[in-house]
């Protein structure tokens, strides 16, 4: 009944449900085990960009957004990037004696 209401064939089903995983869904399994013990031998948290290049050099073959999205997915946090915040321009401080000739200006009406 449950191929009927999803519209698939029995041995369709059963075919994919018997297949093995592939290697990809493998390797989705084991690069979080192995970056947890990257983590414990570490001497501190490491963000993803450092964890990827210590796997490729390894001989792993992912990019740096899926093991960004690996470490995410699996509670795996490096170090916080520093915060910038917007710096505001201190005000800006007359010179002692020199006096500001724009201000002396008559206002004109030629406007």
């Amino acid at each position: 009944m449950m191929c009927r209401c999803l519209e698939v064939s029995p041995i369709g089903y059963y075919g994919w449900a018997d297949r093995p995983p592939c290697a990809r869904q493998r390797d989705n399994e084991r690069l979080p085990v192995r970056m947890r013990q990257m983590l414990e031998d570490s001497q501190g948290p490491i963000g993803a960009p450092r964890m990827w290049e210590d796997l490729v050099e390894e001989g792993e073959t992912a990019s740096l957004n899926r093991i960004a999205r690996l470490m995410a997915a699996n509670g795996l946090q490096g170090r916080p990037g520093k915060r910038t915040r917007g710096k505001k321009a201190l005000p800006s401080l007359s010179v002692p004696g020199v006096e500001s000739l724009l201000r002396k200006l008559p206002p004109t009406g030629d406007r």
